[in-house]
């Protein structure tokens, strides 16, 4: 099995175990409960696992997000999610080689950005009045540029650009599965797993999100 399969199944049974103990402990005593919002504001970040060709070439990561999710309906278990995320990875030795032969000089160093985001459909399974699990799928966009440096040498050791090529915007499509927790009389923390694939299924350049967040 995949790390990034390994990484989403150990996060769903995490998930679950955790939601229904959690559940199962304090729902007599626990003060807050998840009440519908139409609209709600998310804020997250977490650490971002590279599999695939992205696993050759990329360490793994850290992302940051902002986003919004729409429930239209509070008897339906439905909502829209869209996020934006940025993401950034150290750059490992195989692809700074890469780098070095393209731009015919000494690639040390390197640094990846990516950024775009998603839309995507949220379905939960509320296990009590204040924690649900839930799974969303859906499709983005995003863009990943790495930068190239090489180290100079004089009174102290800096790094010099030594050039940048970008992707350019990439369709991407997602799923994932998520635990969601009531922490205030509207706030509540949530924490996810979202598997991503870019392109086609041959060239498996993947990424998995792990972000933490908190909803408003």
């Amino acid at each position: 099995m995949s790390k990034s399969n390994l990484a989403i199944a150990a996060t769903t049974l995490s998930l679950a175990a955790a939601t229904l103990a959690l559940a199962q402990d304090y729902d007599d005593s626990y003060p807050y409960a998840l009440s519908h919002h139409a609209l709600r504001l998310q804020i997250e970040g977490g650490h971002t696992i590279t599999e695939g060709s992205q696993d050759r070439n990329l360490d793994n990561g850290q992302n940051l997000g902002l986003g919004f999710t729409w429930q239209p309906l509070a008897r339906l278990p439905l909502a829209f999610r869209a996020d934006g995320m940025y993401e950034k990875f150290e750059i490992r030795p195989p692809l700074l080689v890469q780098a070095a032969s393209y731009f015919g000089t000494s690639v040390d160093e390197g640094s990846a950005k990516m950024w775009g985001g998603d839309i995507d459909a949220e379905l939960d399974f509320p296990v009590s009045y204040w924690a649900r699990l839930y799974l969303l799928g859906g499709v983005g966009w995003y863009d990943q540029q790495n930068s190239y440096r090489q180290f100079t040498f004089g009174a102290s050791q800096t790094s010099m650009l030594v050039g940048r090529n970008s992707t350019g915007m990439r369709f991407e499509k997602n799923a994932g599965v998520g635990a969601e927790f009531a922490i205030g009389d509207r706030a509540s923390f949530f924490v996810d797993a979202r598997f991503m694939r870019f392109g086609p299924s041959g060239a498996k350049s993947d990424f998995v999100p792990i972000r933490f967040g908190v909803r408003y």
